[in-house]
């Protein structure tokens, strides 16, 4: 009996795809009168083939290989360049590394697309200050946005900030740092700012101030999706447990 109710679930689930992606209705017969040989068939010629193509499938498949080869991607990139030195490959090379945390590495990559640019890139810019921060140097950091050229986009301009605030933090110039996070906490999604915020009016003895932001995120919290607690979660925990900590 739990057989067969399986069979009839799969049946369903099949031919509800069939109608949903547009594949042939002769399908359906196939799937009813000759349940597993039909269903088999139908995995094959029509599933299987666009498993590739689907980006939540390549996701996990590249998460997977890269817990089992935590190098590939480093490996790959390396390779690209030496087979074709291009500012692309570069750049990719430099990507990979930063995800390996090898920042001074991912930082020379970087320079190397820059210089190989022909003009001022501010997508290489942006990477070059944001591997500068992480390798904390930060003078190089903000020589590199200093450097970037002008920008229309508002959202941009607060992107660039917000790296800007975070190098003057490293570097303990926590009330220019304070005065940036400011300026663009409205406008920057997430509660990244907002808990920065907090962080340096504690240091800085202002328990009220911060108390009032990290209610706020504690509020905020509550309208977020799983996802987003779950990916910001070690930030969320320190939110709440300075909170507490709070009164």
């Amino acid at each position: 009996m739990l057989w067969f109710g399986i069979v009839i679930a799969l049946q369903v689930a099949c031919i509800v795809h069939v109608f949903r992606a547009g594949r042939n209705p002769a399908w359906v017969m196939a799937i009813a009168f000759l349940p597993m040989i039909g269903m088999a068939a139908y995995f094959i010629v029509e599933v299987l083939p666009n498993l590739s193509r689907d980006r939540r499938v390549r996701e996990v498949k590249a998460t997977i290989a890269d817990s089992i080869d935590p190098e590939r991607r480093v490996r790959d990139a390396r390779d690209a360049v030496e087979f074709s030195d291009t500012v692309a490959h570069r750049l990719d090379y430099g990507d990979a590394l930063m995800g390996r945390e090898r920042h001074v590495q991912a930082l020379e990559q970087y320079r190397t697309a820059e210089r190989m640019s022909a003009h001022a890139d501010a997508a290489i810019g942006m990477r070059i200050a944001e591997a500068a921060y992480q390798a904390e140097r930060t003078g190089e950091a903000l020589t590199a946005l200093d450097r970037l050229p002008e920008t229309g986009s508002q959202s941009e301009r607060d992107r660039r900030d917000l790296l800007r605030a975070k190098v003057l933090e490293l570097d303990g110039q926590d009330a220019a740092a304070l005065a940036l996070y400011r300026r663009i906490v409205d406008r920057v999604a997430g509660d990244e700012v907002r808990c920065r915020m907090a962080a340096l009016l504690i240091a800085g003895g202002d328990r009220g101030g911060a108390r009032r932001l990290l209610q706020d995120v504690a509020a905020r919290m509550k309208r977020l999706p799983a996802a987003t607690l779950k990916a910001d979660a070690a930030m969320y925990d320190w939110a709440k447990r300075q909170l507490v900590e709070l009164g």
